[in-house]
């Protein structure tokens, strides 16, 4: 039932790290689409591992946080940050640092529920009994509670950044969503 694939050579520069971090979104995003329903999940044991791999990244995010603070903290301390509106940097890194561990604390008690939530469907499997057979969906059909969703599916999928889903942001506001590469030049 898994296909464990080897992880990727380590990332080599700051552009193939924020990569990583775009692929990580990407893959929740399609992993939610896989998870409403057959024919993408259909058994509990897939549900299992799902709820067991999603524990181990949560897991893996605690100590992501805690190098992204750390490296902040070296920098800091090789005088090598600026701010662009000129606030004093260790309280904006004190600021910062706080709202790491607490994202932190956030990321062990997910792991820890998604851990117990994987351990108390342990022993539960699919029967086969008449009429409850979990059938896949045939193409272009929709169950009588998808038609929202098969409403959406007509012009899906669309990338994020298409024009017609929103409204423009206002003048000078940035989406936090969105990221855009920097070149490796030294900051104001």
């Amino acid at each position: 039932m898994t296909d464990h694939r080897p992880a990727l050579a380590t990332a080599r520069n700051d552009d193939q790290t924020a990569d990583l971090a775009s692929n990580l979104y990407e893959h929740v995003r399609q992993l939610n689409l896989a998870t409403a329903g057959p024919p993408s999940l259909t058994l509990p044991g897939t549900a299992y591992t799902i709820l067991g791999n999603l524990s181990a990244a949560t897991y893996g995010l605690d100590q992501v946080l805690d190098q992204i603070n750390r490296f902040f903290l070296r920098e800091l301390q090789a005088d090598r940050l600026g701010h662009d509106q000129a606030e004093d940097l260790a309280d904006v890194l004190s600021r910062h640092g706080q709202a790491l561990a607490e994202a932190r604390q956030h990321a062990r008690a997910l792991c820890t529920a998604l851990s117990d939530a994987q351990a108390t469907i342990n022993a539960v499997h699919s029967r086969t009994t008449r009429g409850r057979e979990a059938r896949p969906t045939p193409a272009g059909k929709t169950h009588v509670d998808d038609v929202g969703v098969a409403a959406a599916a007509n012009d899906f999928p669309r990338p994020i950044t298409d024009p017609t889903l929103l409204a423009p942001p206002p003048t000078g506001i940035r989406n936090r969503f969105i990221r855009t590469r920097r070149a490796n030049t030294p900051e104001a």
